[in-house]
């Protein structure tokens, strides 16, 4: 039996979802998961809920929370997982699944499930910067954690196309609506068939309030004239 150890977020309607679709593949019910759960600060949420309102759909918002699962529920759900606060033990590798909190290298390796490409989409936000960088396409890439933020080995990459019309929500949510990438990914592991960039541009920061404000007047204005 595999140990695996899961660092997430308590968010209900993206991270616990994914984790759910993890723990609910068959070929997995034999591993054991342990999985560390952080809280995502009350002022982040508020920035995305912001972002949303500019760039996304409330609509579509309400739609997927009406999909979304308790970490109870998740608990209760799958009897081959358990909540810890610490890592205390060796595990056969981490799953970084939408987890917001830096890392700690492991004597294991953890993978990332990123949402952007590691050459320009790196960091968070990134349902944000599409809207500024006129991104046509953005990345699902699961990747190798090393001490550099979104940067590393990458196992499995999955290029989804764009249009104009895109909301912000709807970047939220590609992980969700592609949920077979998580398990393709995760049995891509063993094969250490891989690829790595040599370059690597700036690293995309949560903004400030001030900055998000600055940046949504900016895009508009942009637009406008």
């Amino acid at each position: 039996m595999k140990n695996i150890i899961i660092y997430t977020t308590n968010d209900e309607i993206v991270s616990l979802k994914l984790v759910d679709k993890i723990l609910s593949e068959i070929e997995f019910k034999k591993f054991q998961f342990d999985i560390i759960v952080s809280n995502s600060s009350f002022f982040r949420k508020i920035k995305v809920l912001i972002v949303l309102i500019f760039f996304g759909s409330i609509n579509d918002l309400l739609k997927r929370f009406k999909n979304k699962i308790s970490l109870k529920e998740l608990l209760s759900k799958h009897k081959n997982c358990r909540i810890i606060k610490n890592v205390a033990k060796k595990y056969d590798f981490g799953l970084n699944v939408y987890g917001i909190n830096k890392l700690d290298i492991q004597k294991f390796k953890i993978y990332n499930f990123h949402l952007g490409s590691l050459i320009n989409q790196r960091g968070s936000f990134i349902f944000l910067y599409k809207f500024l960088y006129n991104w046509n396409t953005i990345d699902l890439t699961f990747h190798e954690v090393t001490k550099k933020y979104d940067v590393g080995k990458i196992f499995n990459k999955r290029t989804i196309n764009l249009n104009i019309n895109d909301s912000a929500t709807k970047i939220c949510f590609l992980y969700l609506d592609n949920l077979d990438f998580l398990k393709e990914s995760i049995n891509k592991i063993e094969d250490n068939n891989y690829i790595e960039h040599k370059e690597y541009n700036k690293i995309n920061l949560v903004p400030s309030f001030f900055n998000l404000i600055k940046l949504i007047i900016r895009y508009f204005f942009r637009k406008i004239f």
